[in-house]
């Protein structure tokens, strides 16, 4: 009994869990066949917006650049020749006075040169009376020299006839030896006057020596006393002062300095391999031509400009930089007239330099920020990136020169694509702005 009770209750369950099974299958197979399939959505392929300006060829001017420092052309150091009081001084000789050329700077005391000078010329006027004293010695000796071998060809001829007539016994022996001695006499005196005359020219010399001895000390004082007058030799920007009034001074002894307003000189020290794509540019002949170089100097951080001339390239390469010195000349003289609308070129200024020449040709040039790790991004037909290698000769200004790799009127893109992935769909813009600014660039304009 209690068997059947057990199977009857294990049976019940089995039913029941057979009608749970079923009404769930049931539950299921209403929900499949009552279910709807997912929506298909078209996903649109995305555009990424670029500028980009046609690569083509431009007018372009190579340049090189470079550093330096400016100095006056010509500088000058006033350094005393003569000792003395300074009894004038310029009331403008003072550092940084602009004082024009001719300008009486300095005077030192003449009084001892004045008195010098005098001494000279006295001295030059007695040797002149000297000379001229021997001189006039001179024509009398000579008349009175004709005069006595006038007088000794008389005895002569009184001495032959005399011994001829003591020859014949017509006259005594005494009288021709007091004619003999008579006829020596007269001997000795034209000889004494011959010698006079011989002597005389010596002593002419010796007198033109001494004048040109002091023809020589009045030159010399004449100087020392011009040299008391100390005057601007050219334009001149007063440097150091070491002199006031009435302080003594000694030959050697520097008085002040000055540098010379009309001109500047700068030294760019310029990468040798851009000194050189100027030079190749520049027309071939037998010389370089460096007068065909446009060049300027600027202030660092600065909009002041100074039209430069190139006037020639030091010798040498500085091994430690690899640089060439280039000097520029830059007229100040416009300056004077008004620095404040066209300032001077400040001495000791460090200052930016560039020498341009214009390419004999036309060149390919695109922006230097188009250019990534050597390609270029391009839009092709189909409005797609393309990422293309290229050749590059140089860079400057923020531009590029290109050589190879890249055709005239290809799509050059000008923004950085990231992630750049060849392929991807590209809505271009052209960017004019970006053109004028790559033109003016490559004609070396200012921006």
């Amino acid at each position: 009994m209690e068997t059947k009770t057990r199977m009857r209750t294990k049976l019940l369950r089995i039913v029941i869990v057979a009608v749970a099974v079923f009404a769930g299958v049931a539950i299921i197979a209403n929900f499949v066949s009552k279910r709807q399939p997912p929506a298909r959505v078209e996903v649109a392929e995305t555009q990424k917006a670029v500028r980009v300006i046609p690569a083509q060829n431009y007018p372009l001017v190579i340049e090189a650049a470079g550093f330096g420092t400016a100095r006056p052309v010509r500088s000058w150091s006033a350094v005393s020749n003569v000792k003395g009081s300074v009894i004038y001084r310029h009331p403008d000789l003072e550092s940084g006075a602009l004082l024009p050329e001719g300008t009486l700077l300095l005077e030192v005391d003449p009084a001892a040169y004045e008195l010098a000078l005098t001494e000279a010329a006295a001295e030059i006027a007695g040797i002149d009376a000297e000379i001229a004293q021997l001189r006039q010695e001179q024509a009398n000796v000579v008349s009175l020299l004709e005069l006595e071998r006038q007088r000794l060809e008389l005895a002569e001829a009184d001495l032959e006839r005399t011994r001829a007539l003591v020859d014949s016994g017509a006259m005594a022996q005494s009288v021709l030896d007091t004619q003999l001695r008579a006829t020596l006499q007269q001997r000795q005196a034209v000889r004494t006057l011959e010698n006079q005359i011989n002597v005389i020219p010596i002593q002419l010399e010796r007198l033109a020596t001494q004048r040109d001895r002091a023809t020589a000390k009045q030159a010399q004082v004449a100087r020392d006393l011009e040299d008391t007058k100390i005057r601007a030799p050219f334009d001149l920007r007063i440097g150091e002062v070491k002199v006031v009034q009435y302080q003594y001074v000694n030959p050697g002894q520097l008085l002040f300095s000055g540098d010379g307003t009309e001109a500047a000189e700068v030294v760019l020290q310029v990468p040798m391999q851009s000194l050189r794509r100027v030079l190749g540019a520049l027309p071939s002949g037998d010389t370089l031509d460096l007068g065909v170089l446009d060049a300027d100097v600027r202030l660092i951080g600065e909009e002041q400009i100074w039209p430069a001339e190139v006037i020639r390239i030091a010798n040498g390469i500085d091994p430690a930089t690899r640089t060439v010195g280039v000097v520029l000349h830059i007229p100040q003289e416009d300056s004077m007239a008004d620095p404040l609308a066209d300032p001077p070129l400040p001495k000791g200024m460090f200052v930016k330099g560039s020498v341009r020449v214009p390419a004999p040709a036309p060149a390919l040039v695109i922006p230097q920020a188009a250019l990534h790790e050597g390609q270029v991004y391009l839009v092709d037909a189909d409005s797609r990136l393309e990422r293309r290698d290229v050749e590059t000769a140089f860079r400057q200004n923020g531009l590029v020169v290109v050589t190879g790799g890249l055709e005239i009127g290809e799509q050059v893109v000008l923004d950085d694509i990231v992630p750049a992935i060849d392929g991807i769909r590209l809505m271009a813009e052209r960017d004019t702005d970006a053109e004028q600014a790559l033109k003016a660039a490559a004609a070396g304009e200012t921006p």
